[in-house]
């Protein structure tokens, strides 16, 4: 699905996605990756059961004032582990499917939102 085209001086852009990439300023991408206020990092993650503390740290980086994490094609719930350790950072959590995610980030970080965003895309199937 295609995205409105954003004119304000956000600097990540998420153009387009589909069940196994996401188009962000103009890149196809096509494994799970974060997008911090300030950088995108490669996301060593296929599925939301693989979630822990180690792997979620990372989306602490540039100091956000919350977090949405786009779970895959299937919207599921956070573990209660991934739910304490975004508590234990005072951090709020948006646990959505991914293209719900896309937008949410999008929306927030056109508003000029610290975001924090960590969106999967399951390997494995057709780009």
């Amino acid at each position: 699905m295609k995205l409105h085209l954003n004119t304000s001086d956000q600097r990540f852009v998420i153009q387009s996605y589909g069940d196994a990439h996401i188009i962000l300023n103009n890149e196809r991408h096509v494994t799970s990756f974060i997008l911090t206020p300030n950088q995108r990092l490669d996301w060593l993650v296929d599925e939301a059961n693989q979630l822990n503390d180690e792997n979620l740290a990372p989306l602490l980086t540039d100091e956000p004032e919350l977090i949405v994490i786009g779970t895959g094609a299937k919207p599921c719930m956070p573990s209660p582990s991934v739910m304490r350790f975004f508590a234990r950072h005072g951090l709020g959590l948006e646990f959505v499917n991914t293209p719900t995610a896309c937008r949410i980030y999008n929306i927030l970080a056109s508003e000029g939102r610290r975001v924090g965003c960590g969106l999967i895309i399951r390997t494995g199937q057709p780009a």
